[in-house]
């Protein structure tokens, strides 16, 4: 796709320096194990990794998230409960994309129409139709079933007398309401009980319409964020927000507020996209008093898929853009932020792509999942929410295309493909697997380190965990060749176990013993190390 052409990233379901030593420094690093196929002639030179004693981020406990849109049937079955934990998911986001603006928890949950037209620009289907599946009650109990915190996205861009009956008109606007939000807050803390700590006020606003003609979209076209507040603007947003924060804290002042940034790339931001990003960005965070009213930024994060990430090598090679565009966003919010309240960034959204593509299911993108994930909160996320954990398969023509981490059992509209439809609904695709090995190296949080890798296919990661452990991440990029590497770490550590996962298999496989000195092709492992004493 065109970098200048605006989208909104919607997902609809039916548009659907030493070596690791004991103490008497003997060597535990072994030789190729079955994780990596005997060497070829072409195989590259040993790897050297270096893992430095620095830290470059501070890792909650709960880092690791997953979306749950309230339009998935599948969230209700029984076994979701254990299929989160696990996969060691911490953090439920209650975000089903452009209905959260739609969205209102009481009376089970139900729909606003949308303000800009029953279509807008889906090309047949619509936000309003996303009929909720299951109520906000539901989706609080199965967080706690599952032991995970909650992450709350609410209504911004319609009001509760915003009804079919009596729909928004531009004689009568209904937009979101603060009271609304607060009713909400307080249903959920006081009167029931469920703790939810996160709350977002709308979602991916900044896709409102802000920057375009009004009007309604025509079929077919970009669709906007459903929004019914006469003044789109990011300046609007924000000083909306500030009522919304006030009113949500008042009745809860543990509370956090989120509000929606869009992450540009700075190499980028003179043009396109990136261009209204800044924009955005900027007036928003430069309205007085929101910097004092929130506590963290709601970013998305499809950078592959804007920065046309088209082959597999392209996608495993995005990662690299990640320091760049993040640090663009902490200069942001630092210039920002006010004494002592320093606003935290969370990735409520991120996958490969937005939209349906081939290689969701696929090797690549399951270690995408691990490097990427990883790559976002060493430098500076708190909080990583996949996308999603339901989400069922794309259009007919580019495979599955399925977003979720568990198939949702059906066939592609019009499916007229050889292939077989997706297999029993759970299943679990490659991307559970890599999900578990992002969790297992960040069980309890912990501190990110410094760490280098002689290759750029190689990839490689380490986490300073509470228990003491220091979890090494490694993730083997090349398709067709297996990779030697070497460890260097800062201090001298016996191997705990190690976890890994290669293309083909149906679960990770935990090995005791030495630690691997290679990975095969399209493979990442966990090394958990204990320090000696």
């Amino acid at each position: 796709m065109d970098k200048t052409t605006i989208v909104n990233t919607e997902r609809k379901r039916l548009s659907s320096k030493r070596i690791v030593a004991l103490a008497t420094g003997t060597a535990l690093l072994a030789g190729p194990t079955a994780l990596a196929p005997a060497a070829r002639a072409d195989t590259p030179p040993q790897v050297s990794i270096t893992v430095q004693d620095q830290a470059t981020a501070n890792v909650p406990a709960g880092a690791v998230g997953i979306n749950t849109p309230f339009w998935d049937r599948d969230f209700t079955r029984r076994d979701t409960p254990r299929l989160i934990r696990e996969a060691g998911i911490t953090t439920l986001s209650f975000n089903a994309g452009g209905p959260d603006d739609l969205y209102h928890f009481q009376n089970g949950g139900w729909l606003s129409p949308d303000p800009y037209g029953p279509y807008n620009g889906l090309g047949g289907t619509a936000y309003q139709d996303d009929t909720p599946q299951f109520s906000f009650d539901r989706f609080a109990q199965t967080a706690q079933a599952a032991g995970a915190g909650m992450l709350v996205h609410v209504n911004y861009g319609t009001g509760p007398t915003d009804t079919r009956e009596h729909p928004s008109t531009d004689a009568d606007l209904k937009p979101g309401d603060p009271q609304e939000a607060a009713d909400w807050v307080r249903y959920a803390n006081v009167t029931r009980g469920y703790h939810v700590r996160d709350w977002v006020i709308g979602e991916e606003t900044y896709l409102n319409g802000w920057n375009k003609p009004s009007g309604p979209t025509p079929p077919g076209g970009n669709a906007r964020e459903p929004d019914a507040h006469p003044d789109k603007s990011p300046e609007a947003y924000a000083r909306n927000s500030i009522e919304y924060a006030n009113a949500m804290k008042a009745v809860d002042p543990d509370i956090r507020i989120g509000v929606e940034l869009f992450p540009y790339d700075p190499a980028k931001a003179g043009a396109g996209v990136d261009l209204m990003a800044k924009q955005w960005d900027e007036a928003l965070l430069g309205t007085p008093g929101l910097a004092q009213a929130i506590d963290f930024v709601d970013v998305h994060w499809y950078h592959a898929f804007f920065a046309g990430a088209t082959t597999e090598a392209k996608l495993l090679a995005d990662t690299a853009a990640t320091a760049p565009v993040m640090a663009a966003v902490r200069t942001e919010l630092d210039r920002a932020s006010v004494p002592d309240h320093r606003i935290a960034v969370v990735a409520g959204e991120t996958n490969l792509s937005p939209y349906g593509d081939p290689r969701q299911q696929t090797a690549a993108g399951a270690l995408y999942l691990l490097d990427s994930n990883l790559s976002l909160l060493e430098n500076g996320v708190s909080q990583v929410d996949w996308w999603a954990l339901y989400n069922g398969p794309w259009a007919a023509g580019s495979g599955w295309g399925d977003l979720g981490l568990l198939s949702s059992g059906e066939c592609p509209a019009n499916w007229s493909s050889p292939q077989p439809c997706e297999p029993p609904v759970g299943t679990p695709f490659a991307t559970y697997q890599t999900m578990k090995l992002l969790t297992t190296a960040l069980k309890g949080g912990g501190t990110a380190l410094a760490v280098s890798s002689g290759s750029p296919t190689l990839a490689a990661h380490a986490i300073q965990r509470p228990d003491g452990a220091l979890a090494v991440v490694v993730v083997n990029k090349d398709p067709q060749l297996s990779q030697q590497f070497s460890l260097d770490l800062p201090g001298s550590y016996h191997v705990r176990r190690t976890v890994s996962w290669q293309q083909g298999d149906g679960k990770p496989t935990v090995h005791h013993g030495p630690a691997p000195t290679a990975l095969a092709p399209y493979s990442a492992m966990v090394i958990l190390l204990d320090p000696c004493q």
